[in-house]
């Protein structure tokens, strides 16, 4: 039994490697391995595979010290839509001809399974299914992620996949490749697995690790959609956790792995303070970064110093405004007074200014520039460094229905980039209050990822 996984391209105006792996796919992978198939990975974003160096050769992306990267990146014509956009538009991860080249050697596969990312990156899916029928003919091709869960009719209609996939459920995932392939596959999936160690079974390079210890989100922010993509909430058992990252660790020399988790310090006492005390006790000295952000509401002095001490670099906060109805009517994230004092328990733990990071969103529906203004305005009085988040339509959520995007609108429209530019706000202040950002920024810190 043999079966393809794909991870494709990112088309786009911008991407950028924030220590991102497949996950949900390494899930799959690995179960699919532990019952018998012979398991190919091609992911297309992967920074560090071994054909890509020869390929490249001078023009190979460099990477941060701390393993973050740009991604190779090819232009190519912009969709229809884009066309008075003036930004080029790119392919990102592995060159087109080196992805043709892999599945060229690949055997027969009897299924082809591809993920999906952000709902407006499904351009990229719908070559790589374009490459892969070229190849592989009539092999069924099921298409699940991101993008296949949100938008499961537009994936249906448009993707090319012959099966689109829009749950969460590995078992069933696994009744739908047996039905396929006309055999009796039995597998009963646990949330414990260590589907971990896919890693060393499907990359032989690894510059970092990506970390998801729970799934799931206890919060329902408006402008978020996690909790539609993933039923309830469950954290891993904390000393398997460490466990994995020593392992990592010792036998491979990683030294960055960032956290993806959408609520890390939910449940500290239980779960992330186990981690990061044993991770101290151990001696283990690598460098934890979080994408994602952190809810600010859970930082005390405590769990601020064990950051320090376990080795986060540049903690992210998730404040996103600093607008009090906002921050009630998007569902009580974090106040103000709850910023202020995360940051004041982080620079008591030693971080510098320069070593904080924080989330302001921007381009919300109803979301004045004057908002935004007073938001940088408050958070750029703490000296720290600022990211700003340009907000992306996600369907079936609160602020979607305010996004004045239909229902069916085109799922490239969520692109956030460019979605203010379709609800007639100024561009160019929006990239003012970038430039000023971009300035208090190198007053202020350095970036450091």
């Amino acid at each position: 039994m043999r079966a393809l996984l794909i991870n494709p391209w990112i088309e786009d105006f911008a991407a950028f490697d924030l220590w991102s792996k497949p996950l949900g796919l390494l899930k799959i992978a690995y179960v699919l391995k532990k019952i018998g198939f012979q398991v190919r990975l091609i992911d297309c974003l992967d920074r560090f595979h071994p054909r890509l160096k020869g390929f490249l050769k001078d023009r190979l992306p460099r990477s941060s010290i701390f393993g973050s990267g740009n991604y190779y990146s090819e232009f190519i014509t912009k969709p229809k839509v884009f066309q008075d956009i003036p930004r080029r538009y790119k392919r990102y991860g592995l060159p087109r001809e080196l992805f043709r080249q892999l599945i060229k050697e690949e055997p027969i596969p009897q299924v082809i399974l591809v993920t999906s990312g952000m709902t407006y990156w499904y351009p990229g899916i719908i070559e790589a299914v374009e490459l892969l029928r070229q190849r592989f003919g009539s092999v069924p091709i099921i298409l699940g992620g991101i993008y296949a869960r949100l938008c499961p009719r537009h994936a249906m209609k448009y993707s090319g996949a012959d099966l689109v996939y829009n749950g969460n459920d590995i078992e069933e995932i696994i009744k739908l490749i047996a039905k396929i392939i006309g055999k009796q596959l039995q597998y009963h999936f646990s949330l414990e697995e260590d589907y971990f160690y896919a890693y060393e079974l499907f990359y032989s390079q690894l510059g970092y690790i990506t970390l998801r210890t729970s799934s799931g989100c206890p919060f329902r922010c408006t402008y978020c959609g996690w909790y539609l993509l993933e039923e309830g909430f469950h954290q891993d058992d904390p000393l398997k956790v460490v466990n994995q990252i020593e392992y990592f660790y010792r036998k491979h020399n990683i030294k960055n792995f960032a956290f993806y988790d959408d609520a890390l310090l939910y449940n500290a006492q239980n779960h992330i303070v186990r981690i990061l005390t044993a991770i101290i006790k151990k001696g283990i000295k690598v460098n934890f970064h979080t994408p994602n952000g952190l809810h600010i509401k859970f930082i005390n002095p405590r769990l601020a110093r064990l950051l320090k001490l376990a080795g986060f670099i540049q903690p992210r906060l998730g404040f996103e405004t600093a607008s009090n109805k906002r921050q009630i009517d998007s569902g009580a994230k974090n106040t103000n007074e709850e910023f202020l004092q995360a940051v004041k328990y982080l620079k008591e733990a030693d971080y510098s200014p320069k070593e904080i990071a924080v989330n302001i969103m921007i381009g919300l529906p109803s979301q004045s520039f004057e908002e935004i203004r007073e938001s940088i305005k408050f958070v750029a009085d703490t000296k720290v460094r600022i990211y700003l988040e340009e907000y992306s339509p996600v369907p079936h959520t609160p602020e979607y229905l305010k996004s004045g995007l239909p229902e069916d609108a085109d799922p490239i429209l969520h692109n956030n980039s460019t979605f203010n530019l379709y609800r007639r706000q100024d561009y160019h202040k929006f990239q003012e209050l970038k430039d000023w950002v971009h300035k208090l920024n190198n007053e202020n810190c350095y970036c450091i990822s």
